[in-house]
């Protein structure tokens, strides 16, 4: 059993999306939880709207920030989400956990208190959380939590949902950055800790204490229409 408050890492990743960037920022920002780093992962953004935002918040105590620079000629070589949170874990975080969020989802207030609360508790290596599934007006379209300890989590737990400990996320390799996972490259990673033998806890709050929002052009929506996964 854990028996300080752990330090959790959130890795961002974000790539051209001002328009929702800033409220998951935020959202971290704002917890009732504050031992955690986030790192503010951009892949490159060409949109000088993204600088604007992150410049605001890189002096924060909690935040650390880094550019990948990739050139755009070798931006499709690999799932690019999936390299930015390996490069961050790797190079730049410091936490005991690792929490995953995309830049157009964000968290509630009480996230990483309850998560936090759970590590604490049982010490297990995987957890997962509840969540409310969102339009791209907040509005609740449904709810994602299995509630019950999962074998598996492909197909079943979303990106933001699932919190590693360092030490699992080290012994799997990290994430699979492969281009083939473009599409689904957090099932891939769920995949790897099934296969090193973690199991996927709930947290014992079962309020959302997170949202995943979904709009037209994410990654998501471009691949499922054919498109290149960034537009």
């Amino acid at each position: 059993m854990m028996s300080q408050s752990p330090k959790i890492t959130v890795v961002l990743t974000t790539y051209n999306n001002p328009e929702y960037m800033e409220n998951a920022i935020t959202s971290v920002l704002d917890q009732s939880y504050d031992n955690y780093q986030l790192i503010i992962a951009d892949d490159n953004s060409s949109k000088k709207e993204v600088y604007s935002i992150i410049s605001k918040y890189q002096n924060h105590k909690n935040v650390s920030y880094f550019n990948s620079r990739i050139q755009e000629d070798k931006r499709l070589l690999t799932a690019r989400y999936a390299t930015q949170i390996n490069t961050a874990v790797r190079q730049f975080s410091d936490g005991d956990y690792i929490s995953y969020l995309a830049d157009d989802d964000y968290f509630y207030p009480k996230m990483l208190e309850k998560v936090a609360e759970n590590i604490i508790k049982y010490n297990h290596d995987v957890f997962y959380c509840s969540q409310n599934v969102v339009d791209a007006d907040h509005n609740i379209r449904g709810i994602r939590f299995p509630g019950s300890v999962l074998e598996k989590g492909i197909d079943v737990l979303d990106h933001n949902q699932v919190i590693t400990s360092r030490k699992a996320f080290d012994f799997v390799g990290g994430w699979d950055d492969s281009p083939e996972c473009w599409g689904g490259a957090d099932g891939y990673f769920w995949a790897r800790l099934q296969n090193a033998g973690y199991k996927f806890h709930p947290i014992d709050y079962e309020e959302p204490v997170q949202a995943k929002r979904y709009r037209e052009k994410s990654v998501q929506w471009n691949i499922a229409n054919g498109l290149s996964p960034i537009g």
